[in-house]
C-alpha cells in the first residue's frame, strides 16, 4: 500500500462487536477503496499485509460484514468488490 497510515472512523473504532484485527482490516480496506471506490484485493494480499493467515482474513471479513461495515459484491462469481458502508 502506498499510504503510510490509515484512518479508522470512531464508529468503527468503538464498535464492540468486532475485534481489533477487524478494525485494522477495515483501515486497510479503506485505503484500498480510495482509488476505485471499492477494494478488490485478494485474501492472500490482505493476510500478508496484516501478517495473519488467509483463514483469519475470511473470519475478519465476516465480522465486518455481519457488523454492516462493509458490503461484498461478486462480479461473474470470480471477482470480489468490497465496499465500505460506514
Amino acid at each position: 500500500m502506498n499510504n503510510s497510515y490509515c484512518k479508522i472512523p470512531t464508529i468503527v473504532k468503538k464498535n464492540k462487536s468486532i475485534c481489533s484485527n477487524a478494525k485494522l482490516l477495515y483501515g486497510d480496506i479503506q485505503l484500498l477503496c480510495h482509488q476505485n471506490g471499492y477494494c478488490y484485493a485478494s485474501n492472500k494480499f490482505l493476510a500478508d499485509n496484516l501478517m495473519v493467515t488467509d483463514r483469519t482474513i475470511r473470519r475478519l471479513i465476516k465480522e465486518l460484514k455481519d457488523a454492516n461495515l462493509i458490503k461484498i459484491e461478486y462480479i461473474d462469481n470470480h471477482i470480489r468488490h468490497i465496499y465500505l458502508v460506514v
